[in-house]
């Protein structure tokens, strides 16, 4: 497809590659690390042995911890296998290696790692290094389209200093080393296609069974992440293996898992990743059914193919995700949980920056028409350019993000809430900070809430990969405040000094996060985003 030489990339193959959340450098534990002159060395011991940690600048921290074997040679492809035991007290003071990955995401991926990439972060308070009172815990399950990114990219200090909270931050299989499905591999008689999922459960039972003894409470275990990791927590809302492993969730622009295939985004049908999987085996020379001969193919020619094959999404596979997540929803058949969802303002504008970014000239009005389509295909394109016409809007860019915002984060999270609002507490939430600081670079329209703009409230300085320095002013230093306070501590969400009401599907009401102060907003959202138009569409 051409856009008259003016763009490199389609905007939906540009969306498709840096969709669903960016990477943070982890200038923070590199410090830590640097400073490594801890005042002690805290020891605890897990069930697979013992380990010490650091404390350094109020926080103690257990880095690279295992949680499950390393899945490599014949463990390639399999679900997370037990790690072996140990008895010599283990030193976790440095972040392990990321899972392997490509450049994918540009300027917001590190290309690196390996395969033996399975674990985790503990941090905590080091003031209650002495304390049995036993504390939330806050499980980060990190984004970057399932392709790219590691748990030691954010930083947790704010979460576990204000928010007083056990922080748990976590590696899982990317790419088609964590998302294949593949008739060699799916006959094995192992559960099969979401290894990464099934990683991000196996480190799931880790927490359950290791928390306490980090000063962690088991039974007060809230599981949040943002774009992929968003979409992540609630696929373990519908996933019979997550069941028990958490009671809270707090998913951040998340509810891309409501589409439908073809819709970009969707969770892909058994049969269409199981096609794909084996198109992957005979471009990297092996015959389709032939696992042997997958597990034996270089990492570096699995990161050269894969780009082509990544499906970006969750598999219905019929066993770790046996429906389509919002089957599940409608059925009730879920993990009950108290749920916060939300969105950004303006998600659609960061993806529309990227190619104005990456080419130096903005959308132009002539362009317009075929972005809607390859977006969202012939059939609707007549309908979306009326109820989005470039009259309404002051450049083509903007209307295009907004086209975006509604049909890919709004209205699904709108949809997802009113779902479950009968099943489980949801509390529904918007964040409309459009002052909020960018990492992206200068564009010709403003950027506003754009996606990944609010992860800087929740984790100081997050700046994707960018050099671009990021902080907040004292009137979104208290926003953020709020923020941290509200998602650290979720068992206290019923209690009436939360000040934040369940969501109503006959209110339609939403927590807004914008400046001066948050505050709930009823009847506002369906309006601003279309969402009336959008429900009738068939996308989710």
């Amino acid at each position: 497809m051409k856009h008259n030489g003016k763009f490199t990339k389609t905007v939906s193959t540009l969306i498709a590659t840096v969709c669903l959340a960016m990477t943070l450098p982890a200038q923070a534990q590199a410090q830590a690390q640097a400073q490594a002159q801890a005042q002690g060395t805290l020891e605890v011991t897990t069930s697979a042995g013992p380990v010490s940690g650091t404390e350094i600048n109020g926080i103690s921290s257990w880095l690279g911890l295992p949680y499950a074997a390393p899945p490599v040679g014949k463990l390639r492809w399999q679900p997370p296998q037990p790690v072996v035991p140990w008895t010599t007290v283990l030193k976790a003071n440095a972040l392990a290696a990321s899972c392997a990955q490509n450049a994918d995401l540009g300027e917001f991926a590190r290309a690196g790692g390996n395969e033996d990439c399975l674990y985790l972060n503990v941090y905590r308070p080091a003031e209650m290094h002495n304390s049995d009172k036993k504390l939330p815990v806050f499980v980060w399950i990190h984004g970057g389209g399932l392709q790219v990114g590691q748990g030691g990219d954010y930083d947790p200090s704010k979460l576990v200093k204000e928010g007083k909270s056990v922080v748990v931050t976590l590696n899982y299989r990317l790419g088609v080393f964590g998302f294949l499905s593949n008739p060699g591999l799916d006959s094995e008689g192992h559960e099969a296609g979401n290894y990464g999922l099934m990683d991000q459960q196996s480190a799931l039972r880790w927490v359950k069974n290791n928390i306490s003894a980090f000063g962690g409470d088991p039974s007060n275990v809230t599981i949040a992440g943002e774009s992929s990791g968003g979409n992540s927590v609630m696929a373990h809302i519908a996933a019979p293996g997550s069941a028990g492993l958490f009671q809270h969730v707090v998913a951040m622009s998340g509810s891309g898992i409501m589409s439908r295939h073809p819709a970009f985004g969707a969770p892909r049908p058994l049969d269409v990743a199981r096609e794909m999987g084996t198109k992957f085996a005979r471009a990297v020379g092996c015959d389709a059914g032939d696992a042997d001969c997958l597990r034996a193919v270089p990492t570096k020619r699995i990161l050269d193919v894969q780009p082509a094959f990544a499906l970006n999404e969750f598999i219905i596979d019929g066993k770790t995700l046996p429906v389509h997540p919002a089957d599940a929803y409608k059925s009730g058949k879920i993990n009950p949980v108290t749920l916060i969802n939300g969105t950004t303002r303006d998600e659609g504008r960061f993806f529309v920056a990227l190619p104005e970014l990456l080419t130096g000239k903005a959308l132009q009005e002539s362009d317009y028409p075929e972005w809607i389509e390859q977006q969202y295909g012939k059939t609707l394109k007549t309908k979306v350019l009326a109820e989005y016409p470039l009259k309404n809007y002051d450049n083509p860019s903007e209307a295009f993000a907004a086209a975006a915002t509604d049909s890919m984060f709004s209205c699904p999270a709108r949809a997802l809430n009113r779902s479950l609002a009968d099943k489980i507490p949801v509390y529904a939430y918007e964040f409309s900070d459009r002052t909020a600081p960018s990492y992206i670079g200068a564009t010709s329209f403003p950027l506003l809430a754009a996606h990944t703009f609010e992860l800087s409230y929740v984790f100081p300085g997050f700046h994707g990969g960018s050099d671009i320095h990021v902080s907040l002013t004292p009137a979104q230093e208290k926003l953020s405040q709020k923020m941290v306070s509200y998602f650290s501590t979720m068992a206290k969400m019923s209690g009436s000094e939360q000040n934040w009401p369940r969501y109503s599907p006959k209110a339609d009401n939403f927590m807004t996060f914008s400046l001066p102060e948050a505050r709930m907003i009823s009847g506002h959202f369906a309006r601003i985003h279309h969402c009336e138009f959008w429900d009738q569409q068939g996308l989710y």
